[in-house]
């Protein structure tokens, strides 16, 4: 388990390194709540207070961005892998239902992932669907995963 968490705390650091370097005046939201889905059980819907029980499971983007002309649902990866194109186009579709969402009606909602290491393959099939890859070298990029994965000395 330990691999998942320096995995989601990489992930992290991606994130806010590649945010910092935008613009101050885009307003952004992380771990964004962009929706939550009624859940049912048994072919029932759930109450609303178990529903707030479960609200654990809804679902988060990484980061909202609000450009002045789009909203960018934004999805940190280490490695764009096809699961975050389907998790950033899923949270895009839920996110005008958000609470969130209904501070920009009828703005532009712009599916991103933001790698470290890129896919061309992966990269061009989604953005055939609309989805932006940003390309994104955090400083943890080259000794980090150097070591763990390519198990290559660190750069003096």
């Amino acid at each position: 388990m330990a691999g998942t968490r320096d995995n989601l705390q990489l992930e992290t650091q991606l994130l806010m390194e590649w945010w910092a370097t935008l613009p101050r005046a885009w307003p952004n939201k992380t771990n964004i709540n962009v929706g939550a889905a009624t859940l049912s059980y048994q072919g029932n819907v759930l109450t609303p207070a178990m529903q707030r029980a479960f609200s654990v499971w809804n679902d988060r983007a990484d980061m909202r961005i609000y450009t002045g002309s789009e909203v960018w649902i934004v999805e940190a990866k280490i490695i764009n892998v096809g699961g975050a194109y389907g998790q950033v186009l899923d949270y895009c579709d839920e996110y005008p239902h958000s609470v969130d969402g209904e501070a920009y009606v009828g703005v532009p909602i712009v599916p991103v992932v933001v790698c470290a290491f890129l896919r061309r393959r992966t990269a061009a099939v989604f953005a055939r669907q609309g989805v932006r890859t940003i390309l994104f070298t955090p400083s943890w990029a080259g000794s980090t995963l150097g070591q763990k994965i390519f198990n290559v000395a660190a750069p003096q």
